[in-house]
């Protein structure tokens, strides 16, 4: 591996701190989103919130639909976006879209389709439930493992239907390093998945079981579960980057490469995988890649917040010898 110099590392500490202040600023300007919120017969969905984020870090905003289904969001930056809807009574959904100062009013404009949670009327009957549930989640971000594990197991015998809470008591059990109970509640939101047809649930069941493998250094095994969460789900990039971003975070550069080209190439008009790409190969010492990597981030999301950053560091990059 190639050693990096002084040069180098002053430029990976400025990029840190710049990228820090640029997303700070993210997603100010004068653009105007607008949009409706509708279910699949095509009628409006009245009081839906609306969620706008622009894409890794910057703007939050959030409204609610009109009686016509409509939402409206003002004084927007240019950039790569996750426009976020959910309304009692249906499945949440999102959509990702560019916004443009630029453009106008007709091409700033999104419609997001939801679908009925019918499994959810019957089931959720109780809100003290959802709201138990909620309590364990922020429980279970505090590290409060235990007493998350309470809440998470209790909903469970409660709500037998909704199995997705598996993937919650596997991932206290994964956390407390007790990997062949995490692996127990996955293998079993797998099977509900396959009994349901439940595509999605099944890959992300799979790329959980390969994460307890990579933390206990199982790296064959690891990759033998990425392999077949991505087989059976290869059109989700958020997937293969997901799983990218878990062999970048264990230090597997290579494979964290491998993942991010996978996101390119299921939807190559996404920038974020090349940023990414682009540090992990600054990480192997590769400057030629790096930038390389870098400049089709660029040519992607020019107006990007992290933008005056990347070129920076492409500048800095170019003159090292």
């Amino acid at each position: 591996m190639v050693r990096m110099n002084k040069k180098i590392l002053a430029v990976l500490a400025c990029v840190i701190v710049l990228s820090a202040s640029a997303y700070a600023q993210a997603g100010r300007g004068k653009a105007r989103l607008s949009g409706s919120v509708v279910d699949e017969a095509g009628q409006p969905v009245a009081g839906a919130e609306v969620k706008i984020e622009f894409e890794k870090g910057g703007l939050v905003e959030k409204t609610t639909t009109n009686k016509k289904g409509e939402f409206f969001f003002i004084g927007l930056g240019t950039g790569q976006v996750i426009v976020s809807a959910v309304a009692d009574g249906f499945l949440e959904n999102s959509i990702n879209t560019r916004v443009s100062q630029l453009a106008d009013g007709a091409r700033n404009f999104v419609s997001v389709v939801l679908k009925e949670d019918k499994e959810k009327k019957m089931r959720l009957k109780d809100a003290a439930a959802l709201e138990e549930l909620e309590k364990g989640n922020a429980l279970f971000n505090e590290r409060k493992f235990d007493e998350a594990l309470v809440i998470y197991q209790d909903f469970a015998a409660k709500n037998p239907a909704v199995y997705q809470i598996f993937f919650n008591i596997g991932d206290v059990f994964r956390e407390q390093g007790e990997f062949d109970k995490a692996n127990e509640q996955y293998l079993l939101v797998q099977a509900k998945a396959k009994e349901k047809a439940d595509i999605i649930l099944q890959a992300k069941a799979l790329a959980s079981l390969g994460e307890v493998c990579l933390r206990q250094e199982k790296l064959k095994e690891a990759g033998d579960y990425f392999t077949q969460s991505i087989a059976l789900n290869p059109k989700d990039e958020i997937l293969a980057y997901n799983v990218a971003e878990i062999f970048f975070g264990r230090n597997q550069t290579d494979k964290a490469i491998e993942y991010y080209k996978l996101a390119t190439q299921i939807k190559p008009e996404w920038s974020e995988p090349y940023l990414k790409m682009g540090y992990a190969y600054l990480n192997k010492g590769d400057m030629k890649l790096a930038i390389e990597s870098l400049n089709e981030f660029l040519k992607r999301d020019p107006e990007s917040p992290q933008a005056p950053v990347v070129k920076g560091l492409i500048d800095s990059l170019s003159k090292v010898k």
